[in-house]
C-alpha cells in the first residue's frame, strides 16, 4: 500500500512538472523563446548537432567594410620629438589619414522667457493672449525635449527612473524632472496624437486584409490582452481586459469586409481567415519530435509550404490558381492518409489541419497576402519586451496613451517616415 501511495505521489509530481515543462514548450511558443527556456530538450532532435549551422558569416563572405565620413575639417599633425630617444632631429617620410567621428559637447539647455501680453476682446469680452510664431503658447518644456521625452519612453523602453537620470546627463539640473513630469508629458503627448490614431483605425478598416494577434499584458496586475492589427503601412494596438471577438469589432467594425490573418483563436470565426502556417508547422515539428508516423506528416507539411510559396511573389494568377489546386489535393491527402492513426503525436496536428481546413490557402487567392502571421507577431515582439521591463501598467489610463503612441510612432516608421521630426512637428502645433 505505501508503494502504491509512493508511485500515486510521483505519477502526480510527474504531471505538475510536464505541466510546467509545457508553458515553455508547447508550440503555440515562438521558437526564439523555446529554444531558450530554462531546462528545454528536445527527445528526438530533428537535426543531429553536427549539422546546425554555426552562427555568423559562412565561408567566402565577402563582408562590408564603413565608409569615412566627408571630414568637417582637416588637422595636420606634427611632431617635434622622438617618444623614444627625446631627439629632435625628425626627417618626414610621409603622411596617414585618419578620420576621428566624434560627438559634441553636451548643449546647455536653453532657458527662455516670454512675456506674453493679455487682451480682452472689446467686442465679445474673450481673453486674447499672444502666441509664439508657430501659434502655439508657450510651455514649461519646449516640443523637442517632449519629443525626447517621448521617444526614451517609447522607442528606447526606458523606466521613468532611467529617463530621469538621462535627462540629467544630458542637459544638468536645468532638465531635473520627477517621474510625474515626465508621465505628464507622455500623456499629453499621446493625447496630442487622437486625430492620427482615428485615421489609422479608418484605414485598417478599409484594408483587404489585416493580420491580428494578442498577447497578455497585466494592467493593475490584472490579466488584460495587448492587441495588434497590422497591415504594411499601419500598425494599431490596443490594451483590453478581453481576449474575446469583441475587441476586433470595436477595431475593425462590425461590418469589415477583409480578410485576417491570424493563429486559430476562436475570437476570429467569421471572417475570411487566412491560418497561419507557421503555427501548423510548429504543431508538426512538436509532433515530429514524439514520433516517426508524425514526422512523415511534418515532412509533407513543409514540402508542401515550400511548393505553394517558394517565387510566390513573381506567380501569375494562372499559377496561383493551379497551386490553389494543388494544395487543396494535399492536405485532403494529409488528412486521409493520417485522419485514421491511432498515436497521439499524429491525431493532434490532424486535428489542428482539419479544423482549419478552410483557411490554409487563401493567400493563394490574393496576391501579396502572407501565407505566416509573421508580420504581426514581430510587430508585437518590442511591446513584450516593455511589458517584460515594467511587469505591469498601473492604469487604464496609461495602457491607452502607451498603446497610442506606439500605434502613431509604429506607422510612422512602416511609412517610412523620420519619426523623430514628425513627432517634434506635432508637438509644436497649436493645441
Amino acid at each position: 500500500e505505501e508503494r502504491t501511495k509512493e508511485i500515486e505521489r510521483l505519477q502526480g509530481e510527474n504531471a505538475e512538472l510536464r505541466r510546467h515543462l509545457s508553458i515553455h514548450e508547447n508550440p503555440n511558443v515562438p521558437p526564439s523563446v523555446r529554444n531558450q527556456a530554462p531546462g528545454h530538450t528536445r527527445a528526438h532532435p530533428l537535426t543531429p548537432p553536427e549539422k546546425h549551422k554555426k552562427p555568423g558569416a559562412k565561408p567566402g563572405h565577402e563582408g562590408t567594410t564603413r565608409e569615412p565620413d566627408e571630414p568637417d575639417q582637416r588637422i595636420s599633425l606634427t611632431a617635434l620629438v622622438c617618444p623614444q630617444c627625446h631627439s629632435r632631429n625628425l626627417k618626414l617620410e610621409g603622411t596617414e589619414k585618419k578620420t576621428e567621428v566624434e560627438l559634441p559637447p553636451t548643449p546647455k539647455p536653453k532657458a527662455t522667457e516670454y512675456v506674453q501680453a493679455i487682451y480682452g476682446c472689446e467686442d465679445c469680452g474673450a481673453e486674447v493672449r499672444a502666441t509664439l510664431p508657430d501659434g502655439r503658447e508657450p510651455s514649461e518644456w519646449g516640443p523637442l525635449l517632449r519629443t525626447e521625452v517621448v521617444l526614451g519612453k517609447v522607442l528606447d523602453r526606458l523606466p521613468y527612473r532611467k529617463l530621469r537620470a538621462r535627462l540629467l546627463r544630458l542637459g544638468g539640473k536645468r532638465l531635473w524632472m520627477s517621474t510625474a513630469t515626465l508621465q505628464g508629458i507622455v500623456w499629453r503627448a499621446s493625447e496630442r496624437l487622437a486625430a492620427e490614431e482615428e485615421a489609422i483605425v479608418r484605414r485598417l478598416r478599409a484594408s483587404p486584409w489585416v493580420h491580428v494577434d494578442e498577447s497578455i499584458f497585466r494592467v493593475a496586475a490584472k490579466r488584460w490582452w495587448l492587441w495588434v492589427f497590422v497591415t504594411e503601412t499601419d500598425v494599431h494596438f490596443v490594451i483590453r481586459p478581453s481576449r474575446s471577438r469583441a475587441v476586433v469589432h470595436e477595431v475593425l467594425g462590425t461590418d469589415f469586409q477583409g480578410k485576417i490573418v491570424c493563429d486559430g483563436w476562436s475570437a476570429y470565426l467569421g471572417w475570411v481567415l487566412q491560418r497561419c502556417w507557421a503555427h501548423l508547422l510548429r504543431e508538426g515539428k512538436e509532433g515530429a519530435e514524439k514520433s516517426p508516423e508524425a514526422r512523415q506528416l511534418y515532412g509533407r507539411l513543409c514540402a508542401l509550404y515550400h511548393q505553394l510559396t517558394r517565387g510566390l511573389e513573381k506567380a501569375s494568377l494562372r499559377e496561383r490558381a493551379r497551386r490553389l489546386r494543388k494544395g487543396e489535393r494535399a492536405l485532403r491527402g494529409m488528412l486521409g492518409r493520417f485522419g485514421e492513426s491511432e498515436e497521439e503525436a499524429v491525431r493532434h496536428v490532424v486535428t489542428y489541419l482539419r479544423n482549419g481546413f478552410s483557411w490554409w490557402l487563401t493567400f493563394l487567392s490574393h496576391p501579396k497576402m502572407d501565407a505566416t502571421n509573421n508580420r504581426a507577431e514581430r510587430s508585437l515582439r518590442e511591446v513584450i519586451v516593455i511589458r517584460k521591463i515594467i511587469g505591469t501598467l498601473r492604469k487604464e489610463e496609461g495602457a491607452n496613451a502607451l498603446t497610442r503612441l506606439l500605434s502613431v510612432l509604429g506607422t510612422w516608421a512602416l511609412q517610412g517616415e523620420d519619426v523623430p521630426t514628425r513627432l517634434a512637428s506635432k508637438l509644436s502645433r497649436p493645441s
